[in-house]
């Protein structure tokens, strides 16, 4: 579980890393295993490039007005796309993306 630091850091257990990528959009034409969707801009990150590296990504919550440190609160994001996020509270919009079926552009 994540947990709150001494200098307000958040810091991220490796569960939660993995809880982040599986919480993520899947695209039909890409191995989940490897791309995941970022829900904020619907263009593909790379699981390998974990904050560094072209189509990185990184954790952020899914629900800021009921702040949590569980993995389910948990989503991997383009870390550029977070200023751009679409409200404090993504859970509906996150639910309308994966009922939806999405591709990367080859």
């Amino acid at each position: 579980m994540a947990k709150i630091l001494e200098d307000n850091q958040i810091e991220f257990s490796k569960e939660d890393l993995i809880s982040a990528w599986d919480n993520s959009p899947t695209l039909i034409n890409k191995d989940e295993k490897k791309f995941r969707m970022c829900f904020i801009c619907k263009f593909f990150m790379i699981k390998d490039n974990f904050e560094y590296g072209d189509l990185s990504w990184v954790c952020e919550f899914i629900d800021l007005k009921h702040f949590n440190l569980d993995s389910s609160n948990i989503i991997a994001v383009h870390p550029g796309c977070r200023e751009f996020r679409h409200k404090d509270d993504c859970t509906k919009i996150i639910q309308k993306i994966k009922a939806a079926q999405w591709s990367a552009a080859e």
